[in-house]
């Protein structure tokens, strides 16, 4: 597998070092979105001189790799943490609604704005596609088993990746609105996935 980082952190400085090089690049990747991010920006951002940067990360692709690398284990661990959850749901329905709105609550429209700007680095970077795609397939294995563990049903993988990437697409729509449309947009868009769940899965008789 490729290194993303030039030098493995061994101390406390350099970790911190290396987690203040993402933060600015965070940063810059707000303001000046990702065709205009480069090392030189995220060294004024940052506060270190190119050289420091240069030290840990070889280009802005690894920089850039890292970032996305961190956004993948936050949702994978956001996932685990809902599907280790003791709530009860009454059925699949309710289940994705819930993971629908603790997503939303727990990311800010900067986290979005964030990740809308690590996506396109996907259309070029091999690597982080090949990080998308095992990621991907963990996240699917683990919502089968929790699916067919608790509700005691199968699902196929892709009624369970259509059911999470039209809750993404409807959390990124939500984190564009004004702040006093949000609650409401929210309570609409679990609405939309439970709608949509209930649509494709026999879980109950149709209510009358």
């Amino acid at each position: 597998m490729e290194k993303t980082l030039r030098t493995t952190p061994q101390q406390e400085r350099a970790i911190a070092t290396i987690n203040s090089i993402l933060e600015a690049s965070k940063r810059v990747l707000l303001s000046e979105g990702y065709e205009k991010f480069t090392t030189n920006r995220v060294a004024a951002a940052s506060g270190f001189n190119i050289g420091t940067i240069y030290r840990y990360f070889p280009d802005k692709d690894k920089i850039i790799i890292q970032l996305y690398k961190r956004r993948l284990n936050e949702a994978y661990l956001f996932l685990n943490t809902q599907i280790a959850s003791d709530t009860t749901w009454s059925g699949i329905d309710e289940f994705f609604g819930h993971l629908l709105k603790e997503y939303i609550a727990g990311h800010s429209e900067e986290d979005h704005a964030i990740a809308v700007e690590l996506t396109k680095a996907t259309v070029m970077n091999q690597h982080i596609q090949e990080l998308d795609k095992t990621h991907d397939e963990k996240v699917l294995e683990d919502l089968y088993e929790a699916i067919d563990e608790r509700f005691k049903t199968t699902l196929e993988h892709r009624l369970i990746q259509f059911f999470l990437e039209l809750g993404i697409h409807l959390a990124l729509m939500v984190s564009m609105k004004p702040k006093p449309q949000r609650n409401f947009m929210t309570e609409q868009a679990v609405a939309t996935v439970i709608a949509a769940v209930r649509a494709h899965v026999n879980q109950r008789p149709p209510t009358i």
